[in-house]
Formats: structure tokens, C-alpha cells, sequence
């Protein structure tokens, strides 16, 4: 029976991992057809601080914490009391979440032009009006995507992980759909319109879904709720805890909005393919695990949870250890290969490619840090999470001011300052969660991430060299592909044959896998 829950969670991952890959890929794909039509300039800072700004508000607002709220509190009632319990608390909480929302709305509606006065103070007249007029189109998404996260609460304590990682897909396909057959015919709020159409779609999808997992609309708005109060006593704490990733944004945002035009989209751009990146492997994992987690740790098996968290953290740094050293290698090949079309020039792409670089240092600590966050709230510990994000946001800021302002590193500088960050919470909640959970972080576990950092050190190195040595000075888009994905093929070869040498816990794992299933 183990055998069989273990091969059905590795095929429920692989899936949901392909899906999300499909789903960034496509992610990236929105992104480039954007960049092509508007390059990278006035025009193109004016969309994508429109289209951070709402966000932005929903992270800070309700973003992480509705998941890591609800469904810890949906899962109690479902474990304690019943699906009807758990589902009257469903419905009290979405009208909750769609009231702030739209409280959020309205205020970001009317202050549009101070907010971007106040998010990018470096943007003058002209582009502080075409702003905040994209801003007051985009800001009702928010509502959507509240109602969205909630609905992926509920379908996941289902067990249902499936449709709640299509629908990022569902979404990138109409807003392809519109950028390649319309285009910019309707300029700026066309696109505009085209999101907020793409973002409703997320919930759209899951309703078919969740009326087959019983439930029923029925508005039950009370703050009195049992539930409601339960969620609001962690939500805080998680939100704060959650506001190191927008806080960083908004950050880079201030900052670069004063580097002329273009900087404020080439930061946004190498943050979106490293958020993409982290995103397709930290969040399949950690979508997966986190309701095994909270029952894990609203119980009494300690060593299992435990277990979870340690085997979690070490394929996630496996992983994501090679994707950053290949980021770091051939950043400037990937950007090129990415976003160099149209009207994003070659000048272009050399800016982007550095705040990828530097941004890509960062990797594993991010992706640490998401899958301990995870284990924090499912242990009711939001405060953790909450004191070492304000602390990480403190470093962030610090760093920005000297990387950009004593050491004139520009947009590099400000990502480097966000890579530090990540860095320095990640080496707090290993800490943290250790402390909390003594054996939760062995040094069998430290020995062995040490071990894949060390192989994939290596492995940039040697892909950087094949990279700077075989390909020629001029090429075409084909041939630069070619040559990025040769060397980042070999790289992965040398990385695995490494792995395998130096015995990586991960490919022991494996081999017990392909055992068990024969």
C-alpha cells in the first residue's frame, strides 16, 4: 500500500510539474510576444507596472495566505466535523476574500495615479497618466483571482491537483491568442482588457469541478465564523511572511523607475523567467505536499513530517541547483533565445541578461524558502515566516541602496539585492525549522545539498567555457538555441555523473523508485 501511495504521489508531481512547465513555458511565450511588439521602453514600462501594481495589492492584501490559510482550516473541519461544516466555512470565507478584494478595487481605482507616483517615483506626466489609466482597467482582476486561489484550495483538500494546475495554461492561451491574432490594433487597453478576461478564466474553469466535489454557493459572509476567526489569527502573520517576494518588486521598482526607460521591463522580464523557473519544480512540490503537511502536523507523527519536509528540501535543491548554475552560465543565450524579436534589440537583451544573471544566485535560497514556509504555517507557525520576511525585506533594501548607490551596478545591483535576500531567509528558516523540529535539518541533509551546489558549480563553470568556446561571434536564433542547449545538456550530463559519483541521496531514491515499481 505505501508502495502504491508513494508511485501515485511521484506521478501526481511529474504531472503536475509537465502542467506548470507547460503553463510557464506558455508564460514566457506571453511575455516574448509582448516584448516584440513593444520592446523594451516607455510603452512596455507602462504594461508591466500596470499589470505589477494589481498584484502587487493582492499579494500584500491576500495572495499566499489565502492558500496557506484556508487550507489548513478547510482541512480541520473536513477531518472533524464533516464536507458540510468544511463547506459552510468554504463559502464564509471566499465572500470574505471577494470583500477585501473589491475593497482593494475601489481604492486602487481611485488612487490610481498616486499609487504610481508612489510605486515608481522616477515615471513623470505623460507616463504616470497612461498608467494609472491601464491601472483602473486592470485592478477588478484581483477580485477574480482571490475567488481563483480559494477554489484551488478547496479542489487540492480534495486531492484534486490536476485542474488547479491547468489553469495558469488557460489563462497564457487567451492572452496568446490575443497577442498573436490582434496584437497592439487596440494598443495598450486591448491587452489590458485581454488579461482581465484571461485572470476570470482561472475561476471559470474550476467550477465545473468544484460542484463535483459538492460544493454549493450560498453567500455566508460572518466574521463570527469559527473558521473565519481561525484563518484571520494565522492570516497576518502569513501575509507579512508573504510580502518579501512584492516588497522586493516594489523595491526594484522605485529604484530602477529612475534608470530611464526600459529598466523598469528588463528587471520585470529576468524576474518573471526566474520566478517561471523555481516556479515549474518549488511550486508542484509544495501545492502537493502542503496538505500533507498540515495533517501531518496537526497530528501526532512528528517523523513523518519531519521526513516530508527533508525529502522536499532536498530535491528541490537538487533541482533547482542546475537550473542556476545554467541560468548563471548562459544567461545572456537565454534572454536572446527568450525575448530578442521584433522590436526588443540586441541592447536590450544585454541589460535583461544581466538582471537574470544576478537574480539566478538567488534560486535555491527562494526555492528553500518556499517549501519551509509551507512547513511553518502547517505547523499553525505563521510568526516565523512573518519575522524572517520583514528581516529578509530589511536586507533586500539594504542591499539595493549599496549595490546601486555605492557601487553604480544599476539593475544587476538591484537584483543581486533581492538574490541576497532570498539567500539569508533561506539560511534563517533552515535554522528556524530545526530549531522548532530538532532533526528536521540533519547533517546527513547538509552533507549532501553542499555535495549538489559543489556538482553544479562545476557544471556552469564547464557550460559557460563550451558555450564562450564553440559557438562563433555571429549566429542566427537556431543556431545560438543549438549551442545554449548543447551546453546546457552537457552541463546536465557532467551534473548527473557527478551526482551519481559522489552518492546524492536523490539518486539513491530513484533507484528504491524503479525497484518498488517493478
Amino acid at each position: 500500500m505505501k508502495n502504491r501511495t508513494s508511485s501515485k504521489a511521484v506521478r501526481t508531481i511529474s504531472f503536475m510539474a509537465v502542467i506548470i512547465f507547460c503553463a510557464k513555458i506558455m508564460g514566457l511565450l506571453r511575455e516574448t510576444l509582448i516584448a516584440s511588439i513593444y520592446g523594451q521602453g516607455f510603452r512596455s514600462d507602462i504594461l508591466n507596472t500596470a499589470t505589477q501594481i494589481p498584484l502587487l495589492f493582492f499579494d500584500m492584501t491576500l495572495g499566499v495566505a489565502i492558500l496557506s490559510t484556508f487550507v489548513p482550516v478547510f482541512n480541520t473541519f473536513l477531518e472533524r466535523d464533516g464536507k458540510m461544516r468544511a463547506m459552510k466555512f468554504a463559502n464564509s470565507f471566499l465572500a470574505t476574500v471577494i470583500l477585501i478584494s473589491s475593497i482593494a478595487t475601489i481604492i486602487g481605482t481611485i488612487f490610481a495615479p498616486s499609487l504610481v507616483r508612489l510605486m515608481v517615483p522616477g515615471y513623470w506626466g505623460e507616463k504616470v497618466a497612461a498608467t494609472a489609466a491601464l491601472l483602473r482597467i486592470l485592478f477588478p482582476s484581483i477580485i477574480f483571482t482571490a475567488a481563483a486561489y480559494t477554489a484551488v484550495g478547496i479542489l487540492q483538500s480534495f486531492g484534486e491537483f490536476n485542474i488547479p494546475s491547468i489553469i495558469s495554461v488557460v489563462s497564457n492561451l487567451i492572452m496568446i491568442l490575443y497577442l498573436v491574432f490582434i496584437g497592439d490594433r487596440f494598443g495598450l487597453v486591448g491587452v489590458a482588457i485581454s488579461m482581465v478576461v484571461a485572470w476570470c478564466s482561472q475561476l471559470i474553469v474550476q467550477i465545473p469541478h468544484l460542484i463535483k466535489c459538492g460544493w454549493r454557493w450560498s453567500f455566508g459572509f460572518s466574521l463570527r465564523d469559527e473558521g473565519i476567526r481561525d484563518a484571520a489569527k494565522l492570516a497576518l502573520p502569513v501575509l507579512i511572511s508573504s510580502w518579501i517576494q512584492p516588497l522586493c518588486v516594489v523595491i526594484n521598482m522605485a529604484f530602477s523607475s529612475s534608470m530611464g526607460d526600459g529598466a523598469v521591463s528588463g528587471l520585470n522580464w529576468a524576474n518573471k523567467i526566474y520566478i517561471i523557473m523555481v516556479g515549474v519544480f518549488a511550486y508542484a512540490v509544495t501545492n502537493f505536499i502542503f496538505p500533507r503537511l498540515s495533517r501531518l502536523g496537526s497530528g501526532s507523527n512528528s517523523d513523518e513530517f519531519k521526513e516530508t519536509t527533508r525529502l522536499s528540501l532536498g530535491w528541490i535543491v537538487f533541482i533547482i541547483a542546475y537550473v542556476s548554475a545554467m541560468f548563471i552560465a548562459l544567461s545572456k543565450p537565454i534572454i536572446k533565445i527568450i525575448f530578442e524579436y521584433g522590436a526588443f534589440s540586441a541592447e536590450n537583451t544585454k541589460t535583461t541578461a544581466e538582471a537574470l544573471l544576478f537574480y539566478s544566485f538567488g534560486m535555491v535560497g527562494y526555492a528553500i524558502c518556499e517549501i519551509l514556509n509551507k512547513s511553518f504555517y502547517a505547523l499553525r507557525d505563521g510568526k516565523t515566516p512573518m519575522f524572517t520576511a520583514a528581516f529578509g525585506i530589511f536586507i533586500n533594501l539594504i542591499s539595493a541602496f549599496v549595490f546601486v548607490k555605492l557601487f553604480k551596478m544599476g539593475i544587476g545591483g538591484l537584483a543581486l539585492a533581492s538574490a541576497v535576500s532570498s539567500l539569508v531567509m533561506a539560511l534563517v528558516l533552515l535554522y528556524m525549522i530545526n530549531k522548532k523540529e530538532s532533526g528536521t535539518i540533519t547533517r546527513k541533509f547538509i552533507k549532501n545539498a553542499a555535495k549538489a551546489v559543489a556538482s553544479a558549480i562545476v557544471c556552469g563553470f564547464v557550460s559557460f567555457a563550451l558555450y564562450e568556446i564553440l559557438s562563433p561571434s555571429e549566429m542566427g536564433r537556431i543556431a545560438n538555441f543549438i549551442f545554449c542547449g548543447a551546453s546546457a545538456g552537457i552541463g546536465l550530463i557532467l551534473y548527473l555523473t557527478l551526482g551519481y559519483f559522489l552518492k546524492l541521496d536523490e539518486f539513491d531514491q530513484i533507484r528504491r523508485f524503479i525497484h518498488h515499481e517493478k
